[in-house]
């Protein structure tokens, strides 16, 4: 599954010249909260909606209201902006970009093909939706999340003995990197209407059963 079938293409931009409260704006009309910022159709940075908030002066300053709005109708796109963007290429894979999102920190990332030109934005909730497709879970219920999971050498042989004892068949199994330490969470797939009796199974295991 590659990152090019689940992508925003074309998505919305702004240039580095354009004001912030026009970037706000932006954000706020169509419910997004990161804005790629092109100049002659390449990428040079990304602003999100926690940029724009943070450049706003402190309540605290000493500067009169009309110095304010001053200031704040002067800051643009650029001021804010990160530079040296971490992007993935259309043919990446949507595993490997869930990789690089843990281990930078990062919930989405624009799409830039071999010429350096924005082609498209993929973002956390798109990488879930591609997940959610890969592994066949379309009901929530069907999947239980083991939470801080110390993965070593058959761990997974253990999870599935405990269920699989039961005569619930796992359809699938996958684990995840948690972004603050070295613990896994690992996320099984069964049939509807065995989850219950599987998670009593796990927690007498000691397992840590996500909400």
């Amino acid at each position: 599954m590659k990152v090019k079938h689940w992508m925003t293409k074309d998505p919305i931009t702004v240039f580095p010249e354009t004001l912030a409260v026009e970037a706000q704006k932006i954000m706020k009309e169509n419910r997004i909260r990161r804005l790629p910022v092109v100049e002659n159709g390449k990428l040079v940075g990304m602003v999100t909606f926690r940029n724009l908030i943070e450049a706003a002066p402190s309540s605290g300053s000493s500067l009169s209201i009309h110095e304010l709005n001053y200031l704040i109708m002067k800051i643009k796109v650029k001021d804010l902006m990160k530079k040296n963007v971490i992007t993935v290429s259309p043919e990446d894979t949507v595993i490997d970009t869930i990789v690089r999102g843990v281990d930078k920190g990062i919930g989405g990332f624009p799409v830039v093909d071999e010429q350096g030109r924005l082609v498209g934005i993929i973002t956390e909730t798109q990488i879930a939706r591609a997940m959610i497709h890969l592994f066949g879970t379309e009901t929530r219920k069907e999947i239980i999340c083991l939470e801080n999971v110390d993965l070593q050498p058959g761990t997974f042989g253990k999870i599935v003995t405990r269920v699989e004892k039961l005569g619930i068949n796992i359809i699938s199994m996958f684990s995840l990197p948690r972004r603050t330490t070295n613990l896994m969470r690992v996320y099984i797939r069964i049939k509807p209407g065995q989850r219950e009796e599987a998670t009593q199974e796990l927690k007498k295991a000691g397992y840590e059963i996500a909400d």
